[in-house]
């Protein structure tokens, strides 16, 4: 999410690796001959990928995702740190709280900003990837599957990875692509060998800084660079020639993703996989300026849009363009903020949009972002320090259990009901 501030196996074979990480290989990065230097892999030898596994099929196997969110996408003054927005260093026990609670996969965030060198190399430092996939290890070791990403560096169109600057010139387009390109070659390079339990998320909810939906311009621009994405990490080899990539539309929207999205060509079959996010409305789901939310409050209590018909009508226009078609979609952020004293809202919202998306055929990441308040912002589940869930009165328990209900259960959503 940008930061909206109105964000067992591999043993000895990884240690192996992290100590090899300091020396660099040389590969080619584009047709003009311009070069990039590669880390080298985090693993010697390529782990085994799944036999014969559709995406479609290995996607939803995870059933729902959880967001380690504002920790390795955390930054300030142009560079990202791990702990810089207060949360703790992760650890493997975080991660294995995280499964323990029934959730089967995580979306690492992380913005590489400050940990790239000038051009034309753009290298990324070792010890950054080597933290990251460290934390990518921790979560295989829990048994979840990974997505990792480039996140902060392309929000509000304010910093490196701008559509704005991409959209100005011939030459900014050429920087910024540029370094995108020889980004993903060098993460993609990086991890290389690990088993397609690890997916990689080509960018974050890419805009022009105003939320707005954006024009033809920038649709098209997003699809450019995602297939510059797919290109990058394809050329790498290794388990990256067949690895399962995210795609996001304009802003991750979905509405402009359904409308306006290109999947892009991919030299590997059934490995692409959409993503879309959604905080609808955002004054409850995120802002928490508005308390209350379902069509059962009256119309002055709650949003006069995003109610229960907006997420069934969303979720199935997205369903009909993309899984009727086998194209496998995740829900890479969601959730709705802790309002002390609301806690119904919170509790029947995220049973209602689960189940809805899961019934769309969709696998919804919760955004969690360790913040463990009340009111804007604060979407903490876990208490990151411990790894426990957190404690009354937190109403994260119960968040939990009707997310996990709404995607191990069979009922009708009609059975989601309203308990204040």
């Amino acid at each position: 999410m940008n930061m909206k501030q109105t964000k067992k196996y591999l043993g000895a074979a990884l240690l192996a690796g992290f100590l090899l990480a300091a020396v660099a290989c040389t590969s080619s990065s584009a047709e003009d001959g311009r070069r990039v230097r590669i880390p080298a892999p985090a693993l010697n030898e390529p782990e085994a990928l799944s036999a014969g596994s559709a995406a479609l099929e290995f996607i939803q196997d995870a059933k729902i995702g959880w967001n380690l969110g504002n920790s390795f996408d955390a930054w300030t003054n142009g560079v990202s740190s791990e702990t810089v927005w207060g949360n703790p260093r992760t650890t493997q026990a975080l991660l294995n709280a995280v499964a323990a609670q029934g959730f089967g996969a995580v979306r690492i965030p992380i913005t590489w900003m400050g940990h790239i060198s000038a051009g034309p190399g753009y290298a990324v430092e070792t010890a950054w990837l080597a933290r990251v996939a460290e934390v990518v290890k921790y979560a295989h070791n829990a048994g979840l599957k990974v997505i990792i990403n480039v996140h902060h560096d392309g929000a509000d169109s304010a910093h490196w990875l701008s559509i704005n600057k991409a959209l100005a010139n011939a030459a900014g387009r050429k920087g910024v692509e540029q370094k995108f390109e020889a980004l993903w070659l060098q993460i993609a390079g990086y991890f290389k060998n690990h088993g397609d339990y690890l997916l990689f998320e080509g960018m974050n909810e890419i805009h022009d800084g105003t939320w707005g939906d954006g024009g033809p311009a920038h649709w098209a621009m997003v699809n450019e660079w995602n297939q510059i994405f797919v290109n990058a990490v394809r050329s790498t080899g290794g388990n990256n020639v067949a690895r399962f990539l995210v795609i996001p539309g304009y802003v991750t929207r979905p509405n402009l993703t359904v409308a306006h999205l290109q999947l892009p060509e991919d030299s590997a079959q059934d490995r692409l996989v959409v993503t879309i996010h959604y905080y609808d409305p955002y004054e409850f789901a995120i802002a928490g300026t508005i308390h209350k939310w379902g069509e059962a409050v009256p119309a002055a209590e709650r949003n006069p849009w995003g109610q229960e018909d907006q997420a069934r009508y969303t979720f199935e226009s997205v369903k009909e363009r993309f899984v009727d078609e086998g194209i496998p979609v995740i829900i890479g952020e969601y959730g709705a903020v802790r309002q002390q004293g609301y806690d119904p809202y919170r509790k029947y919202y995220m049973e209602y949009v689960t189940k809805a998306a899961r019934d769309a055929g969709m696998v919804p990441f919760y955004w969690d972002n360790g913040a463990a308040d009340s009111g804007g912002e604060n979407f903490g589940l876990f208490n990151r320090a411990s790894a426990v869930v957190l404690p009354a009165p937190h109403d994260a328990a119960a968040i939990i259990a009707v997310m996990m209900k709404a995607v191990n259960e069979t009922y009708s959503l009609s059975d989601v009901v309203l308990e204040p």
